[in-house]
Parts: structure tokens; sequence; C-alpha cells
């Protein structure tokens, strides 16, 4: 879960552990989940540690260098390397949302999915998230169209054989990238339609447990928020997919907080270049907090989820929220405003600080983290972006 355009650095700190953890204004609404949150201090996204924004949003979840060309160039994310692995055993192999649509063109010189997207299935395939609830919903229950779909993969799958006794060597490559994509369709559709499980787990949802979204795009975003953590929570409960990444608002933000008590009608972005204006840096902070309410929103209803063997939803997810810079006044990539909550099926303790301040550089970076959370989610991985292991202290 990621939020643009950094937190009022001011009121973003934690101390202690346990229950004895003192939390800063923007995170008390977290104050009854101490024990199930790890606080993280001084991680950082290396290849981009300042400057314009869309380096810092767009490798957010890759630590790719991003390439300033016409032609988008990046590199694959946390959550599409772990959806690949366990996409193998979902209808859908990951949800990637947003509450502001992806923007299309060229803005800046640079592509404008840049801005607004942090999922990358390749270095050169940007996801663009779904902002419409009813297509999310759709996407997980409406498997209608995927049965349309098999007949025609099935032409397809016969029809390449042929063909490709008459293509040269690299015409060859090229179409079998092509039947790769097929066949992950065709795998899809297999899973999506299938009556039955045949792990031993059930899912806690037989059918869902709330109405189909109306089809237009909600006009409050507060309703609008809660609605993307809802459909996750049951997209997690019928485990209709294990990965889920959800944008609350794109980098340089138009979205505007009035409806917030005492938060300035401007927009988001505007409100992050604060100059350390007394009324800004006040919206800021408010902003900041609303955000962490929409996590504690989804920790409590994960909390009230039993999953049996005496553990809820929340002991056995890991979810990552923060932001994509520290200080959006400065554009400062460093010390990345972040917060695990959940204890990964029992391997994160939670109620705690974890202060990399102290370790080498090479041991503060982001994708440290990711390598961590991929391996724990169970990727056969030994790297991933500019790693150099597992990130210390964070499991056991």
């Amino acid at each position: 879960m990621l939020f643009a355009n950094g937190v009022n650095p001011h009121e973003w700190w934690a101390k202690g552990e346990g229950e004895a953890m003192e939390l800063s204004s923007t995170l008390q609404p977290l104050a009854a989940f101490k024990r199930d949150i790890t606080v993280l201090r001084d991680l950082h996204v290396f290849n981009n540690t300042s400057g314009p924004h869309w380096p810092l949003f767009s490798n957010y979840l890759s630590g790719a260098q991003f390439k300033e060309t016409l032609i988008p160039e990046g590199g694959e994310s946390l959550d599409q390397v772990i959806a690949r692995h366990t996409g193998r055993e979902t209808a859908v192999p990951s949800l990637v949302l947003a509450v502001e649509p992806a923007e299309s063109g060229l803005r800046s010189g640079v592509p404008g999915v840049y801005y607004s997207t942090v999922s990358w299935s390749s270095k050169n395939t940007p996801i663009a998230p779904e902002v419409y609830p009813r297509a999310v919903f759709d996407r997980l229950f409406d498997t209608s169209g995927l049965l349309r779909d098999k007949s025609v993969l099935d032409a397809v799958l016969a029809q390449s054989k042929d063909t490709r006794r008459s293509l040269g060597a690299q015409d060859q490559q090229k179409l079998d990238e092509f039947m790769t994509s097929v066949r992950d369709l065709e795998q899809r559709i297999e899973r999506a339609t299938k009556a039955e499980r045949l792990e031993g787990w059930r899912p806690t949802l037989a059918k869902p447990n709330m109405e189909r979204p109306a089809a237009e795009l909600p006009q409050d975003v507060r309703e609008h928020m809660r609605m993307m953590l809802d459909l996750i929570l049951l997209a997690w409960r019928m485990d209709k997919t294990r990965v889920a990444t959800l944008i609350f608002n794109r980098d340089v933000s138009h979205m505007k907080f009035g409806f917030l008590d005492g938060v300035l009608n401007e927009q988001l972005h505007s409100i992050s270049h604060h100059k350390e204006d007394p009324k800004k840096l006040a919206s800021y902070q408010r902003i900041n907090q609303f955000h962490v309410e929409q996590l504690a929103y989804l920790m409590q209803r994960m909390k009230q989820v039993d999953e049996g063997g005496g553990t809820t939803m929340l002991d056995n997810v890991i979810l990552q929220f923060g932001s994509n810079m520290f200080n959006g006044d400065s554009h400062d990539g460093r010390n990345l405003p972040m917060v695990l909550a959940g204890h990964g099926g029992g391997s994160i303790a939670g109620g705690r600080v974890l202060d990399l301040s102290r370790k080498a550089e090479e041991q503060q970076r982001a994708c440290n983290l990711y390598l961590t959370i991929a391996q724990r989610m169970g990727v056969k991985l030994e790297r991933f972006g500019d790693s150099v292991g597992a990130l210390s202290g964070l499991m056991g």
C-alpha cells in the first residue's frame, strides 16, 4: 500500500517496543496494533534518492534504475515476482489497484505511467492499476469471459504449431514469448473455473460477502479507498489471489483532502511542498494520518478473520505500507516512511522499531527488505534489484 508525496518529517517517528512503544501523531491510528507492526527506519531505494518525482515513484517496488526514455524501461517489481510464484495456485495472479487513475502519454519528457504505477511485470511492461471497484470484483468472480476465451486459445495453440515450422530462429523466439503469455492465460482459465481445490487449506469464505459494486467510479475518496481495501480482504479470504498492490494516490497527486477537518483544500502535491509553513505542515500531517487510518482499518478487519489454529488473517499476512519519499518538500528518497504490519505466518515478531541508521549503507537497501518478503512468500531467490542479502533482524 503506497501513498504519494512523502510525510510531514516532524510527525513520523516511533520509539520503544511492545505496548510501551511511543507513536507520533501521524502513527497514532496504529496505537491498538503496536504488537502487530514493525516501523522501519533508514531504509532507502538507492538508485534514486533525490531529484524529480518519477524516479522516486516508479522504482518504489523494484529498486531499478528507470530510464529517461520515451519507451518505459525499468525493472520487475516485487509484487509481480511473488505473483509469478503464488499465482500458480490462484485464479488471479495479483491485483494491481489504485484510487487515482494511471496517466497516459508523456509528462516532462518521460512516460506518464512512471508517475502512476509501481507494478511492472518486466522491465518494459508497466501494469496500469485498476481504479473501478466493479472491474476488480468482476475479475475475481466473473469467469464467463474466460470460458469464451478458452475456445479461442485452443485454436491459437493449434495454429502456432504449424506456424512455428516455417519461422526463422529469431521469429521463433518471438512466437515462443507470445505463446508463454497464452499458456499463462490458459492456466489462469483452468484455475479460475475448476470446481474443487486440491489443497488441504480452505478459504474462510465460500461466496462473496459484499454486493457487486456500482459501475460508476466512487466520487468520495474515503468510500473509494475503503472499497478497494474491502476487495483486497475479500480476494484474500476467498484465496482468489495472494498478492495485492494498492496506490492511494499517484505521484504529483491531484487529490484534495478538504473533507478532513483543518486541511487546506489544495492538491496533495502542493501541500507536500510546505516550505515549513505551519498551515501546510498541519494539513500534510493530517493527510498522512488519514492514510495511516486506512491501514488501521484493514488491520482491524483482518484481525477479525479467524483462520484456525488460534490465528487470524493478520497473523498470516505481510502488509507493506508507506510512501515513496520522506520529506516531499525536498523529494528525499532516503529513510522511506515504511511500516510492516502482520506477522507473516509467525515469522515477524512485531511490536518494534527496526532502526538501520547505524548499519552499513548496503544493509539499508529497500531491496534487502523486498528479497526477504519474496523469500518468506516461498520464492527461491538469492537477489532482487540491488539487494546484498536478506534484511538483517526482520525475521525470527
